[in-house]
């Protein structure tokens, strides 16, 4: 039997990249430029190892809905819906900063303004894939430049279909429209509306009616289903596959079946998402960047320049604090996989590019993506070594908005407000306990104080705004924010400032807890051992273990700092817990017949326990319950009597309420 070519191809593909990537991960190097590096020896420009790129290009393609489609299940549309002002506030800037400075910069260089703005085009879209990719793999998708990134990219992505429709316009070779482009733009608009109206309201449905079928596989092609039929409606209506994608995954985010999607698709994810990268690094003629290092170098310079400045001035302009403007500006400094589509096309049809600009466009794209992960590893470094010079402070220009007067000592200084740091401000609140916010969102800093809040904008974990909220006399500071770098910061400078301040910090990672620890923290919550701690005690408790036992095992788990829990092999301190405290103990209930004995009598009256052995811990009255009912309490007709006891004394119980009839 004859075998596809692809299929050793991919072999190769696979293979190379796995050496690869493991060499960089014993190298402590960010695997995403293994990818890359791969893609280059496997590519034409390099061994030439794969020769049918378009078909790990079409695999790869794939891959890159299937990470879409994974991230929009990760986040919520309440989320999306909350980088709206981001999106305007920063996004549009980004765009048409990009453009107005690319074409600015290249004008003089291509002679006329059509080319010149189709490489503003090229430059304004920053990477999706990698840039999403990242931020799932450092866990900061929630942090402040996270939200910044998925907002831009998210309205990048919407901006697509307007870039499709204007190379006709500007094409040079006399190619026209040959379509209306309002009817496009409503077309797309229409078809996102669609997209997610059907993923929330009809797609669940059939879920629901898949998993009654108890069939894996029904279900698993019901999820590949939305996710490529949405991507391709989005592709029929000229904006990207990857938007579609991610919008379906968005519209399942907040059902029922969620998590389970998630799972079935992770695999899927992880192996194909790889391919992109790959074939993305095949791109890469090194022989061309050799011989014209300085040209190259000189583009990525300024690209990496431009894309940086374009999203910085926003956020200083919105007063974020400097390390989110840092972070924000080094992760959108790449640019975007969907380039390479409209630089093709500029090319072959349009005549916007030729063969030499391309192949330094290209050049110059890939070492922006593949320089991505070293900025970000290297990026909270810079923040730092910039505010210790003084930059960051002048720049951000630091004036603190007043904190109530209540809040000058004995108060709780919470770090993030998102849902938790709402929770505990709310309680606080409820308690007439005095608490300060801080929150790097201007805009939520904003709304928040014209409601009343006492909220500070800024970086948690600067020294000059923990002083400015009366650290040093402060009871508690907690710190519930989606920024592991700055949580450990935030932690270190504040017991700096009050040795004696009680630091408790949730962290959704358990590598995290020794270091948090070590800088300080009194106590620290990881998210997963929590949910870990709540499960068990559910299961105790059907158990009937004794609910203060219960809570002492809890209490010993949190003061031994999860260790019972972080060990993989069994500990040596095990848990005495009474397994056969009730075992012969049942429950069960009887309800009050019309010609019942017990109606109208009183629980006294009947000596209830004394004559059956049996307790009534509960009596449900129509739609009321009254549990531990007392001696007086009259039973009536229609009661339902929640009793307990051995079985015997249950028997007897539920003769004495329903004697046997002759």
């Amino acid at each position: 039997m004859h075998q596809p070519e692809i299929l050793n191809e991919l072999l190769v593909v696979y293979a190379v990249a796995g050496l690869v990537v493991y060499t960089f991960h014993r190298l402590r190097a960010p695997s995403l430029v293994g990818l890359l590096l791969g893609g280059v020896i496997v590519g034409p420009y390099g061994l030439g190892l794969v020769s049918n790129i378009e078909a790990v290009e079409v695999l790869a393609e794939f891959g890159v809905v299937i990470l879409l489609f994974t991230i929009g299940l990760e986040l919520s549309l309440s989320k999306v819906f909350s980088i709206g002002p981001i999106m305007l506030a920063v996004g549009l800037p980004q765009v048409l900063g990009s453009l107005g400075l690319s074409v600015a910069a290249t004008w003089a260089y291509f002679g006329d303004i059509r080319p010149a703005i189709f490489a503003g085009m090229l430059v304004m879209m920053s990477s999706t894939a990698v840039v999403m990719k990242l931020l799932v793999e450092r866990g900061e998708i929630d942090s402040p430049y996270g939200r910044v990134g998925v907002a831009v990219l998210l309205l990048q992505d919407l901006l697509v279909a307007v870039c499709m429709l204007s190379l006709p316009l500007l094409s040079t070779t006399g190619t026209t429209l040959s379509t209306n482009p309002l009817f496009e733009l409503i077309k797309g608009v229409l078809v996102v509306v669609f997209v997610l109206v059907a993923i929330r309201v009809a797609v669940p449905r059939l879920m629901f009616q898949m998993l009654e079928t108890r069939n894996r596989e029904l279900f698993l092609i019901t999820i590949i289903v939305a996710c490529v039929g949405s991507a391709g409606m989005t592709a029929w209506a000229g904006l990207s596959l990857a938007l579609g994608a991610f919008l379906a995954g968005l519209g399942l985010s907040d059902s029922e079946y969620a998590h389970q999607t998630l799972s079935e698709v992770l695999p899927f994810r992880d192996t194909l998402s790889s391919l992109f990268f790959i074939s993305v690094g095949m791109l890469l003629d090194v022989r061309y960047v050799l011989a014209n290092a300085p040209l190259v170098l000189g583009i990525v310079g300024s690209l990496l320049l431009i894309k940086f400045v374009v999203v910085a001035v926003p956020l200083l302009l919105m007063k974020y604090p400097f390390r989110t403007v840092i972070l924000s500006g080094l992760s959108l400094a790449q640019v975007g996989e969907f380039s390479f589509i409209l630089a093709n096309r500029g090319l072959n049809e349009f005549g916007l590019l030729n063969r030499s600009d391309y192949q330094m466009f290209l050049a110059a794209a890939v070492i922006t993506m593949a320089l991505t992960p070293l900025l970000l590893a290297w990026g909270p470094t810079l923040a730092d070594w910039l505010t210790g010079a003084g930059i960051g402070s002048t720049m951000t220009a630091e004036h603190f908005d007043p904190i109530s007067s209540s809040c000058r000592s004995g108060h709780v200084i919470i770090a993030g407000f998102g849902l938790n740091g709402r929770n505990v401000a709310r309680v606080l609140k409820d308690l007439d306990l005095p608490y300060v916010v801080i929150d790097m969102n201007p805009i939520t800093v904003r709304f928040e104080r014209s409601r009343g809040e006492s909220i500070v904008l800024g970086d948690c974990s600067r020294p000059s705004l923990l002083q400015h909220v009366q650290a040093s006399d402060a009871r508690a500071l907690v710190v519930v924010i989606s920024d592991p770098a700055v949580t450990r910061r935030s932690v270190q400078v504040a017991r700096q400032l009050n040795p004696a301040l009680h630091i408790i910090v949730r962290t959704r990672y358990v590598s995290e807890v020794n270091e948090l620890r070590r800088l300080g923290a009194n106590e620290i919550i990881p998210e997963e051992f929590e949910t870990s701690v709540e499960i068990f005690a559910r299961v105790l408790q059907r158990f009937l273990i004794p609910r203060n036992e219960i809570l002492d095992i809890i209490d010993r788990i949190r003061l031994d700092h999860y260790e019972v829990l972080r060990r993989e092999e069994s500990s040596s301190k095990k848990i005495e817990i009474p397994m056969d405290l009730l075992a012969d103990v049942q429950t069960a209930t009887c309800r009050v017949r019309p010609d019942s004995p017990v109606i109208g009598k009183s629980l006294r009256e009947l000596a209830f326990r004394a004559n059956t052995g049996a307790t009534i811990i509960a009596v449900r009255r129509q739609a009321e319950l009254q549990p531990n009912p007392h001696a007086e309490f009259v039973l009536l007709e229609g009661d339902i009597l929640v009793m307990v006891g051995t079985g015997g004394q249950l028997d007897q119980a539920v003769r004495t309420v329903d004697p046997p009839r002759d």
